[in-house]
């Protein structure tokens, strides 16, 4: 096995892990009475359910991973992590409501939210990235 497969790997299990963490904390937060909290939850759960799928997908390759392609891969997640941090962070700032959709508590739950799920990536990926450049 190579050591971007590894890396890989490695990543994989991480992201699992999280995900069903986000997913399980997600839900036991959506039972809330407070909106906040509410929107939180199924905002997490729902990234986590996302992380879990891209996980599974990742587990079932059967080409095995190229340092080049992973790197690169994983620097194109980093900026993307960066905005999914800068938008929910807008959200919890600006509180827009999404023309009466959205609440201002739930606006900052859903911000909160991918602030939390934003920055988990970002450091998974950055770190498996710095780890690849190694090698």
């Amino acid at each position: 096995m190579t050591s971007a497969q590894t890396i890989a790997d490695t990543l994989g299990r991480r992201l699992a892990w999280w995900g069903g963490g986000s997913v399980v904390g997600g839900l036991a937060l959506a039972v809330s009475s407070s909106e906040r909290v509410r929107a939180f939850g199924l905002q997490s759960a729902g990234w986590g359910a996302i992380d879990l799928a891209i996980a599974g997908i990742g587990a079932t390759r059967s080409k095995p991973v190229t340092s080049p392609s992973l790197r690169r891969t994983l620097w194109i997640n980093t900026a993307l992590d960066v905005g999914y941090v800068a938008g929910g962070a807008h959200l919890m700032y600006h509180r827009p409501s999404f023309g009466g959709r959205l609440t201002r508590d739930r606006s900052w739950g859903h911000g909160a939210a991918v602030v939390v799920q934003g920055a988990a990536l970002l450091l998974l990926d950055a770190m498996h990235a710095r780890q690849l450049e190694s090698h």
